[in-house]
């Protein structure tokens, strides 16, 4: 897409306005939901309650439960403080499949004007890669999962990129697909990070390549890791051996962080 026209949904994507639920009194002070709940409104008054749905996920500040409802899985990610955070990402669940990128579908953002807020989304379909990286490697099909990867998942970073846009958070378990060896769509994850940068662009680009390479679970050869960078560029890579190095270094620093919550 050209930046032009990204600008110009960015420009649109007041979505408060256009996207209320319907107005029954039991839901929270609900800014921006994305259409009228019908039958999912007592599911999300559930999981805001939490008389609903299970824990998958938790950190101090911060919680996804899970719901099985009769049209799939839902998720509710619930966050104490931290709004411009819970803001960031619906807009972006919003924004990014207009560059290709396909996001969870974005159901509710409840906030109850205290500082908690919650963003309810469908479920996604399959697994996260780090997991297919996993048992590719353990069956011999790397090779598969690489040309996948170069051919669906390559194309739609660069095009986050050349957009002006990072991820910031751009890891193998970040970006799920129903099997790859079928050459399904990948889903990418947690998205409130995303963001514009137009200061020290190249670190960021580089530390979003470095967070695929981090992240991944499984030695893999170098041979194949070259082959994603040149499906990335779109070109030789002779002239973009600083950058591989630049993003080497990265990976390893990554990799010896410690994460906040284990």
């Amino acid at each position: 897409m050209p930046e032009g026209r990204l600008h110009s949904a960015l420009g649109r994507s007041n979505l408060s306005r256009s996207m209320h639920a319907g107005n029954k009194p039991e839901l929270p002070d609900s800014p921006r939901l994305a259409a009228s709940l019908g039958e999912l409104h007592d599911a999300v008054l559930g999981l805001w309650q939490g008389t609903l749905g299970r824990i998958v996920r938790c950190v101090p500040t911060r919680w996804t439960a899970a719901l099985a409802t009769a049209d799939g899985w839902i998720f509710a990610k619930t966050r104490l403080g931290a709004r411009r955070d819970a803001a960031a990402e619906w807009r972006w669940l919003h924004l990014l499949p207009l560059l290709g990128l396909r996001t969870p579908a974005p159901l509710a953002w409840l906030g109850d004007g205290g500082g908690k807020t919650m963003l309810v989304t469908r479920g996604v379909p399959g697994r996260p890669c780090d997991a297919w990286l996993a048992e590719a490697a353990a069956d011999g099909w790397l090779p598969a999962f690489t040309a996948w990867a170069c051919r669906e998942v390559a194309p739609r970073v660069r095009a986050l990129h050349d957009a002006g846009l990072v991820y910031r958070d751009l890891y193998w378990n970040h970006v799920f697909v129903s099997d790859p060896r079928a050459g399904g769509e990948p889903t990418f994850l947690d998205v409130e990070r995303v963001c514009r940068v137009r200061w020290f662009r190249r670190r960021w680009l580089v530390k979003d390549l470095a967070g695929l390479v981090s992240s991944l679970p499984v030695d893999v050869p170098p041979r194949l890791l070259l082959r994603f960078a040149r499906a990335y560029w779109r070109e030789p890579l002779r002239s973009r051996r600083r950058w591989l190095a630049a993003i080497v270094r990265k990976a390893a620093r990554i990799r010896a962080h410690t994460p906040r919550f284990g």
